[in-house]
């Protein structure tokens, strides 16, 4: 396990400040609103990111999902990263992700595709993780990464390939919700000023109702991890409120024999990554694109 130096005055001042605290409580009347505001805000601020990180933008529907590609302009052969966004289950997209996944494409120069999967509590589980399977076994992606809720995705998509027959290079999780048992306690964690805690208590109950929380497709840190998992890096911070799970993934992944990197970072929280401005956000990012590339430049 690599620590990371003590936080940068930017993180520090981020912690600091009373508006980035989320303190919201579940209410689906207010779901479309809030999913509304925050899309506009992203396709604000998509064309600056996409010029910035040297990529292009376009959607198609692969397997049936509605997908965003990022291209870099200077795409490195046909191998594709496919990208999962996070959201709690109930928001996000691609667009929303972009911070991160044009990050990634453009510093790896990997064709990035990130399928807008369906959410909940209108489409509970498993459908979220079904549409990111089918786009998985319709593109073969040489890496998989996901973050937070996508994180929980990405590592049933894993297993899945793996189980098919047709395994990844690299598989990269940023802060991913690979419990939602309970034996996971948010509250059991340092102070996370964008995890309310109230929120991710209740979550399992509003994205998977009537499910065994210990189904490995719901909780995969309860699956298996055999010899051919692809080699894995976990990033996650000291104040994640998801850090522990994040360390029992890890050792989980290590016990089974398979090759993973977890990267705590001091002083961060919950996919610190998705915050522009802030030092150990870049750091990071370089860090995943440089393990994409590592792993992925490789024959076949």
């Amino acid at each position: 396990m690599a620590a990371r130096f003590a936080p940068s005055d930017k993180a520090r001042a981020f912690l600091a400040d009373p508006a980035n605290r989320i303190t919201w409580d579940f209410n689906a009347e207010e779901l479309p609103a809030m999913r509304a505001s925050d899309r506009a805000e992203a396709e604000k601020r998509a064309p600056r990111l996409a010029e910035q990180h040297g990529v292009t933008l376009g959607w198609q529907d692969i397997a049936g999902v509605p997908s965003l590609l990022i291209t870099p302009e200077k795409r490195c052969g046909d191998d594709q990263v496919l990208y999962l966004f996070g959201g709690s289950f109930i928001m996000g997209g691609p667009l929303e992700d972009l911070v991160i996944s044009a990050t990634l494409a453009g510093q790896s120069d990997m064709q990035v595709i990130s399928p807008a999967y369906a959410l909940a509590p209108e489409a509970p589980f498993p459908a979220g993780l079904n549409d990111v399977l089918k786009v998985a076994r319709h593109v073969q992606p040489r890496a998989v990464v996901g973050e937070s809720a996508g994180g929980n995705f990405a590592l049933s998509v894993a297993r899945q390939l793996v189980d098919d027959g047709a395994g990844i290079a690299a598989l990269a999780l940023l802060s991913p919700a690979a419990d939602m048992s309970p034996a996971f306690d948010p509250d059991d964690a340092a102070d996370d000023p964008t995890l309310y805690p109230p929120l991710v208590a209740t979550m399992p109950g509003i994205y998977a109702p009537e499910t065994d929380p210990f189904d490995d497709r719901l909780s995969p840190l309860y699956g298996n991890f055999g010899p051919d998992w692809p080699p894995c890096l976990i990033t996650t911070g000291t104040r994640d409120r998801f850090a522990g799970p994040c360390a029992r993934l890890a050792r989980a992944m290590r016990e089974a024999g398979a090759e993973v990197d977890l990267r705590l970072w001091d002083g961060m929280w919950h996919v610190f990554e998705y915050y522009e401005g802030i030092p150990e956000s870049a750091a990071s990012l370089r860090e995943i694109a440089a393990f994409l590339s590592a792993h992925c430049r490789t024959e076949r």
